[in-house]
């Protein structure tokens, strides 16, 4: 199950681990379509139910995680947008009966 380019989805897999610590996400968003595309190449070709070798199960472990540091994100930003607009509605209803 030998794929060459198994190294290189994993190191792009670290580099956008560091980024999402960073909390550099647009930095993240740059690079991860590069990620996919690594992705698909590496597991586009496995048949469904074989077993995994040590490196494509950390690729897949690495997967996941980065799965979710970003619905993570998704949903902190989703939480501030809907702040923003609490405080933008709040600021309106202010604003008629102020004036």
């Amino acid at each position: 199950m030998s794929n060459n380019r198994l190294p290189e989805l994993i190191a792009a897999g670290q580099e956008l681990l560091t980024l999402f610590e960073q909390e550099d996400v647009q930095t993240a968003e740059q690079l991860i379509d590069h990620y996919l595309i690594l992705l698909d190449a590496v597991f586009q070709n496995i048949p469904p139910h074989v077993v995994l070798d040590m490196e494509h199960q950390q690729a897949l472990v690495q997967f996941q995680t980065l799965h979710e540091l970003i619905e993570h994100a998704k949903s902190q930003t989703e939480e501030a947008l809907w702040q923003f607009s609490k405080a933008g509605r709040a600021s309106d209803i202010y604003k008629l009966n102020a004036g």
